[in-house]
């Protein structure tokens, strides 16, 4: 799976991503500016009637990146994946585009990016990466959950409703964060894209089921369907814009940290708007230096 760069002749690359980036609904309510998930912990539909009153049962829907924990945690994995010479600038770079635009609400077309990182784990056991990601998981994220989520899922939790997890990352760091962050762990109950298994339990290096932007409320929808459960009397969790179509279908949609666009449309929808703080560990923002970086992508371009 690695990739040959051109000796010799690779700059060192600096980066600074975190300055980069980072059916009739209810009546809507005045935007809310939570400052502590414990004093500003949403209602769960069981405190609005939902529960215990002949309605199916709501779920609280989670998104991974910037909102449960705060950073993001497929870049993470992409300076992970260059130590270990597996991706060179050419799809670094391609990343980078998609991370910036990503963190200012503009995730429409990431697909393409993901079609390309699938290709580079063409060929690879399923089983193999997942320890890998989950190794990398307790490493380098166990720390980065935001103070404010625990308490909103203990809340759900104790009013009997699921907390499921619902990201566009592959099923491996979502599987990986579940589990790291108390969601649900079946993978029947882990909701993301999905890399195409083939039947030897190796990775075909194509897209099986995409999560990114719109395409997460459409397996979302899938999902519930499913499982007999109707969204609206759903919570959704995000930070992103990307996310907008879902939060539109569910019953109470909240913003975390949200991007500028997502705060403004919240705003504007009367959404509850919450910030979850950042991760103690969280010190300072730190600079990478990539003076190996080559300059292959992948063997070939998304489809």
């Amino acid at each position: 799976m690695g990739e040959k760069g051109l000796a010799g002749v690779a700059p060192t690359i600096v980066v600074n991503i975190d300055a980069a980036v980072e059916t009739p609904k209810p009546e809507p309510q005045r935007a809310v500016e939570a400052t502590a998930a414990v004093t500003a912990a949403p209602a769960t539909s069981s405190d609005r009637g939902g529960v215990g009153d002949g309605q199916k049962k709501g779920v609280a829907f989670f998104d991974l990146d910037h909102t449960i924990i705060d950073t993001n945690s497929s870049w993470h994995w992409m300076q992970h994946e260059i130590h270990n010479g597996r991706v060179g600038a050419g799809f670094f770079f391609t990343a980078l585009y998609w991370f910036a635009r990503y963190a200012a609400g503009f995730g429409a077309g990431a697909e393409r990016a993901g079609a390309e990182a699938a290709e580079l784990y063409a060929g690879t056991a399923e089983e193999e990466l997942q320890h890998e990601v989950e190794r990398f998981f307790h490493k380098e994220l166990a720390h980065r959950m935001r103070p404010g989520c625990a308490p909103v899922m203990h809340k759900h939790a104790a009013a009997g409703e699921r907390c499921i997890i619902c990201t566009s990352s592959w099923q491996h760091p979502a599987r990986s964060a579940a589990r790291l962050f108390d969601c649900e762990t079946d993978p029947a109950d882990v909701i993301s894209s999905v890399m195409e298994v083939d039947a030897a339990g190796m990775l075909s290096g194509k897209i099986a089921k995409v999560a990114f932007g719109d395409g997460k409320y459409h397996v979302t929808k899938e999902w519930a369907d499913a499982n007999d459960v109707d969204l609206m009397q759903c919570h959704f969790y995000t930070d992103s814009m990307s996310d907008v179509l879902l939060m539109e279908k569910v019953g109470f949609p909240i913003a975390v940290n949200p991007d500028a666009r997502l705060r403004a449309h919240a705003k504007e929808r009367g959404w509850e708007i919450h910030d979850w703080g950042i991760a103690e560990s969280q010190m300072k923002k730190p600079r990478y230096s990539y003076g190996c970086l080559n300059f292959s992508g992948a063997a070939a371009g998304p489809g």
